[in-house]
């Protein structure tokens, strides 16, 4: 299946309307707060204490919660208290928030760079963007 060949004039409007797109996509990275790298996760455990309640599954200590991350290849893992939580968790969102943002940003430039290569009159060789990737 070929395609059509755009005019000059649509590949313009096409190329003006992936710079306005972009532009809001930076606009929107601006807004997002600080960013934090791991996962936050709430934990349950056991003692192993066989008089105590934990050693009914349902009924375990908890919750606890933990940031984990990847340091030099290694996992490593701190408790959070209460208040580290909200903080923790607004910032791992936040990082979420601008990973999928930058994903839309290179799906973006890459129409935008097949309309420029289009406007050069030659094929665009630029690779497709892959799955979004956590930062």
């Amino acid at each position: 299946m070929s395609h059509r060949r755009l005019s000059e004039a649509e590949l313009a409007r096409r190329l003006d309307a992936c710079r306005a797109d972009y532009a809001a996509l930076k606009n929107q990275i601006d807004a997002i707060g600080f960013i934090c790298e791991g996962s936050l996760n709430e934990v349950y455990t056991s003692c192993r204490n066989p008089n105590c309640r934990c050693a009914d599954p349902d009924q375990r200590h908890g919750p606890y919660w933990q940031l984990t991350w990847k340091h030099n290849g290694k996992t490593v893992t701190r408790r959070l208290n209460t208040d580290q939580v909200a903080l923790y968790r607004e910032w791992t969102a936040n990082r979420d928030k601008l990973a999928d943002l930058v994903h839309q940003m290179r799906r973006v430039s890459h129409r935008a760079g097949g309309y420029l290569a289009a406007q050069a009159g030659h094929p665009f060789p630029g690779p497709e963007p892959g799955p979004r990737r956590r930062l």
